[in-house]
């Protein structure tokens, strides 16, 4: 379903791809504690917790808008991709990993400020497994893999509308769920396993 809904943004974005003008770029950087509870508890704000090992992420992102109002809807589409760095807090060593994905973006303008909701779609390659990953897999008798589906959802509002500040406009305040699983075992067999981290973060569009 995952890699159905993928091809369909691609298609989308390269019929409805315009020309571009302004605020097609954005940068992103991010930071977050693990979670000890699913992806689902966590979209759904029924277990906004941390993991009790204190791992850290924090990375930057860029992407390039692929398309603006598609259907002549607010949604918009980006490919993005990323460099985080995991802070193990001692349990191993830190790493890096990298991340490519396509995002498809709702934007509600109300209360004269720009929400936006995203959720993406794509690809993780980590240095190392993540620790509260692999704590998950030898409790579960689970497979481990650095490479994983990556799967983010995103919720912010422009911070320069908010403060009436003109030069901070385009500037975006956000929660960030980030999330690399096994979808079920297509990816190198891991079944269950995998890790989530609540992160905050600030995006530019340029």
């Amino acid at each position: 379903m995952k890699f159905i809904l993928t091809l369909l943004l691609l298609l989308a974005s390269t019929s409805y791809a315009q020309e571009i003008k302004e605020n097609d770029y954005s940068v992103r950087i991010f930071g977050g504690a693990s979670s000890a509870s699913d992806f689902d508890q966590l979209y759904t704000f029924t277990g906004l917790n941390t993991s009790p090992y204190g791992t850290n992420v924090y990375g930057v992102d860029i992407g390039y808008k692929l398309a603006e109002n598609i259907f002549d809807w607010p949604f918009d589409i980006y490919a993005k991709t990323g460099m985080s760095y995991f802070d193990e807090n001692g349990h191993q060593a830190d790493f890096l990993e990298l991340t490519l994905y396509i995002k498809l973006i709702y934007k509600l303008n109300a209360f004269g400020n720009q929400f936006r909701l995203g959720i993406a779609e794509g690809f993780s390659y980590a240095g190392r497994v993540p620790y509260v990953e692999a704590e998950e897999a030898r409790v579960e008798g689970d497979n481990q893999s650095n490479f994983l589906n990556y799967m983010e959802i995103t919720l912010d509002f422009d911070l320069g509308k908010l403060i009436r500040v003109k030069s901070m406009e385009h500037y975006h305040l956000g929660y960030l769920i980030k999330h690399r699983s096994g979808f079920h075992g297509v990816y190198n067999g891991v079944r269950d396993g995998g890790s989530n981290y609540n992160c905050i973060y600030i995006e530019k569009n340029f």
